[in-house]
């Protein structure tokens, strides 16, 4: 039997990352809510090694996009795909800026969590 998305990607949580895609900090969130524990997957790339499912460079775009624009805070959902499955995220990004320098972003925070389906 094959792993499904979720065994394979531990994609919840939060997620401080460098401007090279770096995770500085990671609270991982299996299936949606912070109760289990889980690796902490800081010193790896986040998309190379965390998250790395098949359409990874248009969600790495639209990171990228965020952090060259002017906005303090922004958010997205987004359908991950991995072979023949899907799952969609909402995503939230905000900046942490270095305190010496207020126009300097240090890294970004990434919140990924279930999307909520309102049917």
């Amino acid at each position: 039997m094959k792993p499904s998305l979720l065994d394979r990607q531990k994609l919840y949580g939060l997620f401080e990352l460098d401007p090279l895609g770096t995770v500085l900090y990671s609270r991982i969130e299996p299936d949606g809510d912070a109760r289990g524990a889980c690796p902490n997957v800081a010193g790896h790339n986040f998309y190379d090694e965390v998250i790395p499912f098949e359409n990874v460079e248009e969600f790495r775009a639209r990171i990228d996009s965020f952090a060259h624009s002017g906005i303090q805070v922004g958010n997205f959902n987004f359908t991950c795909r991995l072979d023949d499955e899907s799952l969609s995220v909402r995503v939230l990004l905000a900046r942490i800026r270095e305190r010496s320098s207020g126009d300097r972003t240090k890294s970004l925070l990434v919140h990924i969590r279930k999307a909520q389906s309102f049917n």
